[in-house]
């Protein structure tokens, strides 16, 4: 009996997937419109960012609890491999400063979005500043409205049809 309470006490329940959560603000002095769409996992989150003059401009960023390893020198970028559900294993370099991953070039931000959107499950994978190699589960809830609330916000009249067809 002992053993079993054991056993299932060391079992972790699975995160639920979480709806993402968007926030829009307004620079008071500007009046420009700022939105970010977060998901949240384990203590960590992936951010995606834009602003509305630079409508377009999708920002897509991984926040760790650990510090990253160091990007290239030159350019600090750093590999990092993400995975949609089942889908083939994505490897791209992404700018890295401290505990925080970034990329903003269009055509990935388009492609990220797309597979964010009709995505379950996402498992990033990259290696922290002792050069471990760690992996970060993502369980995906409703992500499609807040995208598309997002971009909208954005007035991302290219990115929407492209991300949201």
């Amino acid at each position: 009996m002992v053993l079993i309470a054991l056993a299932l006490a060391a079992v972790q329940p699975a995160t639920p997937p979480q709806p993402m959560e968007v926030v829009i603000e307004r620079d008071p002095i500007s009046d420009r419109l700022r939105a970010t769409a977060t998901l949240r996992s384990q203590g960590e989150r992936i951010e995606i960012r834009c602003r509305a003059p630079d409508w377009g401009d999708v920002h897509v960023e991984y926040h760790s609890r650990r510090w990253l390893a160091r990007g290239n020198i030159l350019t600090g970028q750093n590999p990092v491999t993400y995975r949609f559900d089942d889908q083939r294993p994505v490897r791209k370099l992404w700018h890295v400063n401290d505990r925080t991953a970034s990329f903003d070039d269009r055509s990935r931000a388009i492609a990220f979005l797309r597979a964010l959107m009709g995505a379950r499950r996402l498992v990033l994978r990259t290696r922290d500043i002792e050069n471990h190699r760690f992996d970060t589960v993502f369980p995906i809830g409703e992500s499609g409205g807040a995208i598309a609330r997002l971009l909208e916000t954005c007035g991302s009249s290219r990115l929407n049809p492209r991300v949201l067809s």
